[in-house]
């Protein structure tokens, strides 16, 4: 993979899935990715996405109509998942994570919870575009 990408100047982007870790309550790192070493030794960018899932059960917890704790608390003040850039061989690049929102129903990541996702076909964010078609086709009277 690294002579194709060197002689056609491409970009590959490889997915593999983490090694189970002693729990899922916090994100997996570059040490963690499933097979030979050589995989992260190799790669220019390596990526990892992590899911709050404690963060979830939470939540569940929430529209359940349940008593929360302060444990509870902490974990709903904290990302739904997490970006995180773990490797950048690319100059003095930076590293680290961006924290990530799912919007359920457009099924994109947002930076923060409650953000409006993007209508890539109308070119603007989905509550502009929400807007103008009130305006152009709702009639008030």
């Amino acid at each position: 993979l690294c002579d194709f990408k060197n002689k056609t100047n491409s970009h590959i982007i490889l997915v593999t899935h983490s090694r189970k870790g002693d729990s899922e309550e916090k994100p997996t790192g570059k040490m963690d990715v499933k097979g030979s070493g050589a995989i992260t030794d190799l790669t220019d960018n390596l990526f990892i996405i992590w899911r709050n899932k404690a963060r979830e059960r939470a939540l569940q917890r929430v529209h359940a109509g349940e008593q929360i704790n302060d444990k509870d608390q902490q974990l709903l003040a904290a990302p739904a998942s997490v970006l995180m850039l773990e490797k950048q061989r690319n100059g003095e690049g930076w590293e680290g994570g961006v924290p990530l929102f799912l919007d359920e129903q457009s099924h994109q990541f947002l930076q923060m919870e409650g953000a409006s996702p993007y209508n890539y076909i109308a070119n603007m964010p989905k509550s502009e575009y929400d807007e103008v078609w009130r305006q152009e086709n709702v009639t008030e009277y």
